[in-house]
């Protein structure tokens, strides 16, 4: 008994002396762990940001774990996506990043966030790296997710036919590929942007014929994997409902389109507030304004200085396509004059938050870039400060020997700066004299507003430029610049309408130059791909371009 009491005695004395400190230390562990810091931001953002920090400084997590954490929590709840973007890239630009599995990984997320801050151009090169990347680790399923971004991207520009083919392409391979319920998971979010991509061109019977794969996606889902999340699903099999009823709404067909919206109602996911911001959409295509305005009854009036934001322009948008429906043209013209009034108080409201508020963020963040870095490597090891040195007085060598090359850079490069103040000041002089002195019944100042905008300043050549950049240049909607291009090129779509002006281009700068090569022909005339321009080039001459340069060197 005494042998056991001595025992006893022993272990309490034990965890009496180590307790603290090991309780400490598991308290530390806990509290910078990703998974509490991402929980924590869900009510606190500027709390999590900090305790990232916190664990950084006092050794808790590495660089390279704070960095992604950083861009996941500023992604998923607040709307800086540009400094979401940043955080990524930092993560990018560690020694961690240089495995292609984990790359092809950092490498997708960047793009999401990418296409939330509409910055095509980057999406696109982290497309293209992020489709090598996988290749190179053997992730088949990553593969085609980056072709189906890079499409989707694509017709966001305007180049529908290429875009449409390449997502419908990598949705045809990923559906073979798909494995895991985290790619099923994938796949099915990719359906239903190529759903709303083609109910966005009005292609609805495309639309449905789209619904049946993405529920056959859903019976595979839940056949291969029955401990999937019931919620998840039932979320799904909501956006399917919905995604039919507005489809069989515009094709004509209400009966189908109510039984279809009435299975939607049936989902647990209706009665969330995601649920009815969803069920917003039919009501607009079904021509029942009256049930938007009542779920928005608490929003009501439509006048209030705080709602001067996408979303809440997104719901005059669609009050006022129910309106259209229901053919109460009255109440259109007034749902599009706030609509318009909101789109001027946002485009002021972000420019002063981007110019002002987005400057700090960006100066902040810069410097605390700057001490991360330099803290990661002191405590790395020492002896890489005398490597950065040998490193700095090289580079300062070379700088010399490259001062000539870098002048004419700059030289160009402000010159093309000015180039393009030019045009801004020139867009902004055209948009204010609308503004102050247009009459409502000159519609030809308006139609040469549209061609002044795209063929005056040769906007056609921006590899960026579409309908609703145009639209948002101009101070109009969609449905006002499709009204005005009818005047100027009756019949033809805005996107054919750009492609039409750059294949003249193309065929002036093969007129002065036939040896231009094709990928420099392609960039440009505002053509994003050789493909693209080779295609469009084809459908317009009835030739490559590669064979109408020919021609033209023969008859010199």
């Amino acid at each position: 008994m005494r042998k056991h009491l001595y025992f006893i005695a022993t272990v309490v004395l034990a965890i009496s002396c180590s307790s603290p400190a090991e309780k400490a230390a598991v308290a530390d562990e806990q509290a910078y762990s990703p998974a509490h810091i991402q929980s924590l931001a869900q009510t606190d953002y500027e709390a999590a940001m900090k305790l990232t920090e916190e664990a950084l400084r006092k050794g808790g997590m590495s660089l390279f774990t704070a960095s992604t954490l950083r861009a996941n929590i500023t992604y998923q709840f607040t709307e800086d996506y540009d400094v979401a973007a940043a955080y990524m890239r930092k993560a990018l630009d560690l020694d961690e990043a240089k495995d292609p599995g984990t790359r092809s990984e950092l490498l997708y997320h960047l793009v999401t966030i990418l296409r939330n801050s509409r910055d095509f151009t980057a999406l696109l090169s982290a497309c293209t790296e992020g489709k090598e990347c996988a290749h190179r680790a053997g992730k088949v399923f990553e593969e085609y997710s980056f072709d189906f971004l890079a499409g989707n991207c694509l017709y966001d520009l305007g180049e529908d036919e290429t875009g449409f083919e390449m997502m419908h392409s990598a949705l045809s391979a990923a559906g073979k590929t798909a494995a895991t319920e985290a790619e099923f998971g994938h796949l099915l979010y990719f359906t239903s942007q190529y759903i709303n991509s083609l109910r966005g061109d009005k292609n609805y019977q495309g639309a449905l014929t789209a619904c049946t794969a993405y529920e056959g996606f859903i019976d595979r889902m839940e056949r291969s994997f029955p401990d999937v999340d019931p919620a998840y699903i039932d979320r799904c099999r909501f956006y399917l409902d919905i995604g039919r009823s507005i489809c069989k709404s515009y094709l004509g067909e209400p009966s189908a389109a109510a039984a279809s919206f009435k299975s939607a109602l049936e989902r647990s996911y209706a009665a969330t507030t995601g649920g009815k911001s969803f069920l917003v959409d039919y009501y607009a295509a079904s021509a029942q304004p009256d049930k938007i305005l009542e779920l928005y009854q608490n929003d009501l009036p439509f006048t209030d200085a705080d709602t001067v934001s996408r979303a809440y322009r997104l719901r005059i948008a669609r009050l006022k396509e129910a309106f259209v429906n229901a053919g109460d043209q009255e109440k259109a013209r007034q749902y599009q004059a706030i609509y318009d009034s909101l789109s001027r108080n946002l485009e002021a409201k972000e420019q002063a938050e981007g110019t002002l508020v987005g400057a700090a963020k960006y100066d902040t963040q810069r410097y605390r870039f700057k001490l991360e870095d330099t803290t990661e490597v002191l405590r790395k090891n020492q002896r890489l400060i005398l490597v950065l040195i040998l490193a700095f007085i090289i580079t300062i060598g070379l700088l010399l020997l490259l001062t000539a090359k870098k002048a004419r850079q700059h030289s160009e490069e402000t010159q093309s700066l000015e180039k393009s103040l030019s045009a801004i000041k020139r867009q902004v002089s055209i948009i204010a004299e609308r503004d102050f002195h247009k009459e409502p019944s000159d519609q030809n100042e308006e139609q040469l507003s549209l061609k002044e905008l795209v063929e005056g300043q040769k906007l056609y050549l921006n590899k960026n430029l579409n309908r609703q950049s145009a639209a948002d240049l101009l101070g109009k909607s969609s449905y006002e610049i499709d009204k005005m291009l009818e005047e100027i090129a009756p019949g033809i779509s805005f996107p054919d309408y750009i492609k039409s002006l750059r294949i003249r281009h193309a065929l002036e700068l093969l007129g002065e130059n036939p040896d231009i090569p094709i990928s420099k022909l392609a960039d440009r005339c505002g053509f994003y791909t050789i493909r693209t321009l080779q295609r469009s080039f084809l459908a317009v001459t009835g030739k490559t371009p590669s064979e109408y340069a020919q021609e033209l060197k023969e008859n010199k």
